[in-house]
């Protein structure tokens, strides 16, 4: 596999695995792009429109499945219904790229049945991030495809920001470069405030998603790599003492014995005060992951916040936790 090769190479030989990515072709004005729902259903019309104006935006031309609305409630005609749209999305040499709808639950339902020969024979952009996360891992393990992690096309809020990231990561074949946070109007208290937690540089794939799917994906065929590796996560709505539990499962299977360096993307409503545990949420990200001898920061927008990056999963970066600065060096896409 691609990954295990690259964690366990040199960095010259990373960089010879990083050839060996099957990359989709960069979406160009007026390509089709499918929008699919692997995760939780969606019934609510009001879904469609805003999905269209994302794609729109981006001088994209939206194909919405006939059956986006209307998944069937049972359990075995839900997996059908979603494995058949992801796979027709694929399929069909007249679409582009495909954007997930949304997250929340779902992909661990239908992850094994995927049928990633057929996502290898026909390479696309393929978008999301959240529960999409399992099916990242998956895809990369069984395909070497580089997938983007980055914000859904119906969600309620879009900002410029989000927009212009997506833009970035899929409609150009430059490579991202340094990633910014969005700017504030007060510099002395930002919305998403970057922290050093351990100085340090280091260069390697970029890989990660939301930690929670990164957890459910532990044991399994797709359980992530991150030997040499950037590995970064993020999450929402979980309290600090569960957000150390996970840490620390990562850290008792290995996955940061050997990592390059870990970036903690802005975890939205993740420290709440609990009975369970007196540490705040950056008290365990330094506890958890302070001494681990590499670089890390945090505060990265690359989750669940308004202003999201989009960046593409697989390919070659760079950290300087100094400077609280991640550097996308190749292109996730080909010309």
């Amino acid at each position: 596999m691609f990954l295990a090769a690259a964690g366990a190479a040199s960095l010259a030989g990373q960089a010879q695995a990083s050839q060996r990515l099957l990359k989709p072709s960069m979406l160009r004005p007026g390509d089709r792009v499918a929008v699919v729902d692997p995760s939780t259903a969606i019934y609510d019309p009001a879904t469609v429109p805003r999905a269209e104006a994302v794609i729109e935006a981006l001088g994209l031309r939206p194909v919405i499945p006939p059956g986006l609305l209307s998944r069937p409630r049972d359990y075995r005609g839900s997996v059908r219904h979603r494995l058949d749209e992801l796979h027709q999305a694929f399929a069909d040499p007249t679409i582009k790229g495909v954007f997930c709808a949304r997250g929340g639950y779902g992909i661990s339902e239908i992850v094994a049945d995927v049928d990633y020969d057929l996502v290898g024979r026909h390479p696309k952009v393929f978008l999301g991030f959240s529960d999409t996360t399992l099916l990242h891992l998956a895809i990369a393990r069984r395909t070497g495809l580089v997938t983007f992690h980055g914000r859904m096309a119906s969600l309620t809020r879009f900002p410029t920001y989000s927009l212009e990231a997506v833009r970035r990561a899929v409609c150009s074949a430059q490579p991202l470069g340094d990633l910014k946070n969005p700017a504030t109007d007060n510099p002395l208290r930002p919305e998403y405030p970057l922290r050093t937690i351990a100085p340090g540089v280091a260069s390697g794939p970029l890989v990660g998603g939301n930690l929670a799917m990164i957890l459910a994906a532990m044991g399994t065929p797709w359980e992530i790599d991150t030997r040499g590796a950037i590995f970064f996560f993020e999450d929402v709505d979980e309290s600090p003492y569960s957000m150390a539990r996970m840490l620390l499962t990562l850290r008792h299977a290995g996955k940061f014995k050997d990592v390059a360096g870990v970036v903690v993307g802005a975890c939205a409503r993740c420290d709440k005060p609990s009975e369970a545990s007196p540490y705040t949420l950056n008290e365990v990200f330094d506890q958890v992951l302070g001494d681990l001898g590499v670089p890390v920061f945090s505060g990265l927008v690359l989750g669940h916040t308004d202003e999201q990056l989009t960046v593409p999963l697989g390919v070659q970066a760079r950290m300087d936790a100094n400077a609280c600065r991640l550097t996308v060096l190749e292109a996730g896409v080909t010309a």
